[in-house]
């Protein structure tokens, strides 16, 4: 697969924007009363219908890229695209749940195919040494795609309702389709006797560092979906501020995903051992500094910068681990990372309900812990092959 180098810049912000239109689906978790209030639903069944999608890529990612890996490229991210416009357009006008939630669903279940086959795109396009660079802005494009997505889709469905707030969507989608359609040429896909290679997952290797890393993700999971609450109950950070410095962790979060691919390439070991340690000492220092406005802020934005990185890292350890099949190691990524986010909201929950909002700060950090352990016996004691060591 050869590309020129001009083509293959243009490509990649495309693939970029593209992987930023269909992760704002994910954003709507800011209108959930609107939605309620559209469907006429209890706010339980709203916050299902926002988590179907999650819930839905967690399973998917394990399978999906590897049935969609067999097509063409252009076609496979067409018809995706395709799939997620048809779906958003049918979601802004029924007034039936039940059929919102089916096209939801069915968006989420084309989600990993998109995103697997985007990474698996780049890196093989990517000039000599620039691979992770590549890798880095398509996640850099997911997590702008729920960071601004999610003020964005907030303002427009609180100031002008569920249906202006799933437009813009549908929008940025439309926008997105016929940019692979102009810009992206064939690219031929994998072969058509290719096979999910189930052999490589059962490894010691492979079983060992999936369960590590997906420590990561509960353990930030259970303090970032709960940090608003505590912002506002411990350390009293109401109304706009709450707002401008969520916002403001969400940019630096962008940075923080930008930081991690270039750490990795320096040093991935020291990096992924030293990244746990950090972030079990922000989780201690947050909870220890909670009653003081500005030690609080800044150590929430400090884990605004980890919360960025632990993309890349999650990535660049199943790539690693996988690496004759990047379309199931970035499924599995995307398993790891979406299941990861739904446990911890799950768990954070009861804790915060039984134990009190301090506690996800303790058990965030057990979670945390257990991933060290993990990783530290995985890449010192059954040297785990990585990319760049």
């Amino acid at each position: 697969m050869i590309i020129m180098k001009t083509n293959s810049k243009i490509l990649l912000y495309v693939l970029m924007l593209s992987t930023l239109a269909i992760n704002t689906p994910l954003s709507i978790v800011g209108i959930i009363s609107q939605i309620s209030e559209y469907f006429n639903t209890t706010i339980a069944i709203s916050g299902l219908y926002v988590s179907s999608f999650t819930f839905t890529i967690a399973i998917c990612g394990l399978f999906i890229p590897i049935l969609f890996s067999k097509f063409e490229r252009k076609k496979t991210f067409v018809f995706i695209l395709s799939v997620f416009a048809i779906s958003n357009f049918i979601i802004i006008f029924t007034k039936t749940f039940y059929i919102a939630f089916i096209f939801r669903i069915m968006s989420a279940i084309t989600y990993p195919a998109f995103i697997s086959i985007a990474l698996t795109v780049c890196e093989d396009i990517a000039p000599e040494g620039e691979k992770q660079d590549y890798i880095t802005r398509i996640l850099l494009g997911i997590s702008v795609g729920s960071i601004i997505g999610l003020p964005i889709t907030t303002w427009l469905g609180t100031t002008w309702g569920y249906q202006i707030a799933m437009s813009w969507i549908f929008a940025i989608t439309i926008v997105s389709l016929i940019l692979i359609i102009l810009f992206m040429p064939k690219l031929e896909g994998k072969s058509k006797n290719y096979e999910m290679p189930l052999h490589r997952i059962i490894t010691k290797e492979f079983i060992l560092a999936s369960v590590a890393i997906v420590m990561m993700p509960i353990g930030a999971s259970i303090v970032y979906n709960y940090m608003p609450y505590f912002l506002q109950t411990v350390t009293h950070i109401h109304t706009y501020r709450l707002g401008i410095l969520l916002f403001v962790y969400g940019l630096i979060s962008i940075c923080g995903t930008w930081l991690g691919g270039k750490l990795i390439t320096r040093n991935d070991k020291m990096t992924l051992i030293i990244f746990q340690l950090v972030c079990m000492s922000v989780f201690v220092a947050l909870y220890l500094s909670a009653d003081y406005l500005i030690p609080t802020i800044i150590f929430f934005l400090i884990f605004g910068i980890l919360d960025g990185m632990g993309y890349n890292l999650i990535q660049y350890i199943e790539t690693s681990v996988i690496p004759n099949s990047p379309e199931l190691a970035n499924g599995v990524f995307l398993s790891i990372l979406n299941g990861g986010i739904a446990i911890g909201i799950a768990i954070g929950g009861f804790l915060v309900n039984d134990f009190g909002v301090m506690s996800i700060f303790t058990i965030g950090t057990l979670f945390l812990i257990f991933a060290f352990v993990l990783l530290v016996y995985a890449i010192y004691f059954l040297k785990i092959n990585l990319k760049y060591s």
